[in-house]
């Protein structure tokens, strides 16, 4: 005879784009199936991606779990799970990659074809989810889905941490440190170049990091919110621009003296990308990180772009299995702050507060922590 064993969590649901996340305690939680883990959740950061999937802007079908700056303890493993084991403390990268397909196995595992198609679904790679209400109706995951007590995510969108780092202090690591690695890696930033960074939430201030270690010169932080602003000058900024105060392309072109040689958008609005295609200078870069909604149209004037010889780089991430532990590296060596990024602890129970606080402009990273 075969018993099976249902297993119950407590998760963060959205039921409806616009409205508050229910707290639901009903919601089961499937076995791994092959290459899966299931990690039992320490601390989830709280992204303005999830933010965007709460919105519809971002539009995964409801009902969906979001969260995918996840850290936690492997509680279980499914078939073909040789590197990691119950016990084994994680953190998981925003990506998921399958490790198979063209770019996997190229080095380009943060564009993972098989990731890319059911990303937006709110799916595992086999294209289905291990979450379900106790009646059989399917819940999705997006990214994850780390706001609940357990994630089911595959072993090779996880990384290992040292016993001696607080899984709580390298949790954003999963979106913002990744997202931020991968930026400045794309820019290829040479030793004092001049680098203009727009938006100044928890990826900007990692880019900020990133480029300290890279070696640049004179780093532009442009914002619309004065306290971030000087947590950008902390961070290693040389120079703040206010967007609501003055004309930020006209005043980077001052600092610069005619334009950064790289920007790097992370804010995603159709203003703040034009906004990086108009202050470059000649012969530039722009690396546009920050995702608008799947439905923005961002008017471009390709004639500027071809006179001016302006490289444009769309990069989304780094890759897991290789900059994740460089990454971790770098906390460890004190390079990069990722505490620096957390304003605020919510518990699960709270999550509207803490969403409501980043809406408003006055939270870079929340932390939700489900027990």
């Amino acid at each position: 005879m075969i018993i099976l064993y249902l297993i119950l969590m407590k998760g963060a649901i959205l039921y409806k784009y616009n409205e508050p996340l229910i707290i639901e305690d009903n919601i089961q939680i499937d076995e791994p199936k092959v290459g899966e883990t299931k990690i039992r959740i320490e601390a989830t950061g709280l992204c303005h991606s999830d933010v965007n999937v709460f919105e519809g802007k971002t539009p995964v079908p409801p009902p969906v779990i979001a969260g995918h700056e996840i850290a936690g303890v492997i509680e279980e493993v499914g078939n073909n799970v040789t590197d990691f084991k119950p016990g084994d403390r994680v953190i998981s990268a925003f990506i998921h990659p399958c490790g198979k397909c063209k770019n996997c196995i190229t080095g380009k595992e943060n564009l993972c074809e098989v990731f890319a198609k059911n990303r937006l679904n709110g799916t595992l790679l086999d294209g289905t989810t291990r979450l379900h209400f106790k009646d059989g109706t399917p819940i999705r995951a997006f990214l994850g889905g780390g706001f609940a007590e357990y994630a089911m995510v595959p072993y090779t969108a996880l990384t290992k941490v040292p016993e001696d780092l607080d899984l709580r202090k390298v949790a954003v690591l999963g979106c913002a440190g990744l997202t931020a690695y991968g930026a400045v890696n794309s820019a290829k930033i040479e030793p004092g170049e001049t680098v203009a960074v727009i938006g100044v939430g928890g990826v900007g201030l990692s880019v900020i990091q990133m480029l300290k270690i890279a070696g640049a010169g004179r780093i532009i932080a442009v914002g619309t919110r004065k306290w971030k602003l000087e947590k950008a000058l902390e961070l290693g900024a040389s120079d703040v621009v206010n967007s609501k105060e003055t004309d930020v392309v006209r005043a980077v072109k001052n600092i610069t003296g005619g334009g950064p040689d790289v920007v790097i958008e992370v804010a995603g609005t159709t203003e703040t990308v034009k906004m990086s295609l108009d202050m470059v200078r000649i012969g530039g870069k722009v690396v546009l990180v920050g995702l608008p909604p799947t439905t923005a149209e961002i008017p471009i004037r390709i004639a500027s772009i071809v006179r001016g010889g302006i490289k444009i780089i769309g990069d989304y991430g780094g890759r897991p299995r290789v900059d994740m532990p460089r990454l971790i590296e770098l906390v460890k060596l004190g390079k990069y702050d990722p505490t620096a990024l957390v304003t605020g602890k919510f518990r699960l129970e709270e999550i509207n507060e803490a969403v409501k606080l980043l809406e408003q402009g006055e939270a870079i990273r929340s932390l939700i922590i489900p027990n």
